[in-house]
């Protein structure tokens, strides 16, 4: 768990963010309002770096009683009580501190400290102590004493604290310190978040985004989609080599230049009831039902006994691909999706299905709570990414609303896809007539123009436009 002069934290995503983990005696502060997950986080580095030769202390200043945050301890998967006491020691400062003060209390911790000689000491919460400092200097000067005497004994220490960002730099505890790690909540696109943002940790070029996280029974996990899915230029020279994916709809592959090279990704555009999830279901059944391919359908709208209907009135047998393992179908309704987690829960679901081609109905859905361009942007370069990754081919499917003139709501959807088929209706007449047009694919020769289209009982049937001679 020690490796590389690192010490791993037990959160992959956030060892990456540190670029390997914690550096071993080194100073950190993880800050933020109550509530933001400070113990959670600073509990699962302890219990999974403690061990009969790696021990681990946790000094307590608040009221709390251990027995009170042991009981809350044993909900998480990382907790290990074969380690308490043994490994890992739970001590109260909080009553010494009230009747003795802030000029006896080092030296209690000190003792604690050569007695178990440990190499990680967790002091939560390490602000209570300026509370009972007399003065400012006298806060500064504690703060200082504390961390020169750890440093002495060679101990890795992580501080918990109330800080406010605007308190940072401005506390004499952070003259000190080598690692600033800040927790918070934010509601941000419509969403109530859990942030997490490495400030500052000397001798690492650590990233310093904010990522968003959620708090279960296994602890803190972090969403850093943008480390997990870079694009991989390997895997586009494998695709180029390799045959088209065929989608298998009626004389689409032929629009196409001969079908969609793997890795692509493809948005389906069109304003409601152009066809738009019956042409990604479609692509998902003849691809398993014909040329045993794996499909994913990831569905933001209709449930999965709702596709599955859809597809028995077109005389599509979902229910049997199903059961064969050839497709699957993931509802999340539109109140329960959160971007970041659910763009690393699709990974994993391909990843784990090893899908060849994955249906998402829809990106409008999906994204609807982000006003930020760049931020849809980044979103939708990640899904691509994942799809590029897995080599697999995608289908996106976004809504035009009436009367737009662009492709999707930013206009910025469209660049980051590798195709785009339009689909569209005219009304000629007393009659609504289905169009589809190829308006981009990379590295392929497509056709132009629109093709009548019409949703009849089997599925899509296309008329190609006959070109001019």
């Amino acid at each position: 768990k020690s490796g590389d002069h690192r010490l791993t934290t037990g959160i992959p995503s956030l060892d990456t963010i540190l670029q390997g983990g914690l550096i071993p005696g080194s100073v950190t502060v993880i800050a933020g309002p109550p509530g933001s997950g400070k113990t959670i986080l600073s509990h699962q580095i302890g219990f999974h770096l403690a061990s009969p030769k790696f021990k681990v202390i946790y000094f307590q200043t608040l009221s709390e009683p251990t027995a009170k945050r042991l009981r809350f301890l044993k909900d998480f998967k990382y907790f290990d009580a074969d380690k308490l006491d043994s490994e890992v020691s739970f001590i109260d400062l909080g009553e010494p501190l009230r009747t003795e003060g802030i000029d006896t209390v080092l030296e209690r911790l000190m003792e604690h400290v050569r007695e178990i000689k440990p190499a990680l000491v967790v002091i939560d919460s390490f602000k209570v102590f300026g509370d009972f400092a007399s003065s400012a200097e006298r806060y500064r000067k504690f703060s200082y004493e504390v961390v020169v005497q750890l440093m002495v004994w060679e101990c890795t220490v992580v501080l918990l604290g109330e800080f406010a960002e605007h308190e940072i730099g401005q506390t004499p505890l952070f003259s000190v310190i080598d690692g600033i790690i800040m927790a918070k909540q934010e509601f941000i696109s419509g969403e109530q978040k859990r942030i997490i943002q490495v400030i500052k940790m000397r001798g690492t070029d650590h990233s310093r985004e904010a990522h968003c996280f959620k708090i279960n029974d296994l602890g803190i996990q972090i969403f850093t989609p943008e480390f997990s899915f870079l694009r991989n230029p390997s895997v586009d020279e494998k695709s180029r080599k390799q045959k088209r994916c065929q989608v298998g709809i009626a004389k689409i592959d032929k629009l196409l230049g001969g079908g969609i090279p793997h890795g692509s990704s493809v948005l389906v555009a069109g304003v409601a009831g152009t066809g738009k999830t019956i042409a990604l279901l479609e692509f998902l059944y003849r691809g398993a039902s014909e040329l045993e391919s794996k499909g994913l359908f990831f569905s933001f709208e209709e449930s999965a006994e709702r596709l599955t209907a859809v597809g028995q009135a077109l005389g599509w047998d979902i229910e049997n691909e199903l059961k064969r393992g050839m497709l699957k179908i993931v509802y999340i309704p539109q109140v329960l999706i959160r971007v970041e987690e659910h763009i690393s829960y699709i990974q994993k679901e391909i990843e784990t299905f090893g899908a060849a081609r994955v249906a998402i109905d829809s990106l409008s859905v999906f994204l609807d709570k982000i006003e930020s361009p760049q931020i849809v942007r980044d979103k939708v370069s990640q899904l691509t990414n994942i799809i590029q990754a897995a080599g697999a081919v995608g289908f996106f499917s976004t809504s035009i609303p009436y009367g737009m003139m662009g492709i999707s709501r930013f206009g910025v959807e469209e660049t980051v896809v590798d195709g785009v088929i339009l689909l569209s209706t005219i009304i000629k007449g007393s009659t609504r007539e289905r169009y589809l047009e190829i308006y981009k694919l990379r590295n392929a020769a497509h056709a132009l123009g629109q093709h009548k289209m019409k949703i009849d009982k089997g599925g899509i049937k296309i008329t190609p436009k006959k070109s001019r001679s």
